[in-house]
């Protein structure tokens, strides 16, 4: 046999073999990024999904820290007229004891 034919023959055997190759990787490569895609959507509707009860989450912790806030505030009024109704009575008592 020609040793030319030969080549030529392992050549055609070879591009087909690639291109089958190159077919079955490109088949590959497609799914793959189909199933990159899949779990981008799936992340960002988990992310939305994160991002909502955060956002749900943060208004109840403003709402309990303004409810907290609202007590501190009652509480220090009635302390602190207390205080002055009291030093007031103090200072009556002192000076009608005069």
């Amino acid at each position: 046999m020609d040793p030319h034919r030969i080549l030529a023959m392992a050549d055609e055997r070879f591009e087909r073999r690639l291109a089958q190759e190159s077919g079955a990787t490109r088949q590959e490569i497609a799914a793959v990024r189909q199933e990159i895609a899949a779990v981008r959507q799936e992340l960002r509707q988990e992310t939305n999904a994160l991002r909502h009860e955060m956002s749900e989450g943060f208004a109840q912790v403003h709402q309990k820290i303004a409810d907290a806030r609202a007590d501190v505030i009652k509480w220090s009024f009635l302390f602190w007229t207390g205080q002055s109704l009291t030093t007031a009575g103090l200072l009556l008592a002192i000076l009608r004891s005069r």
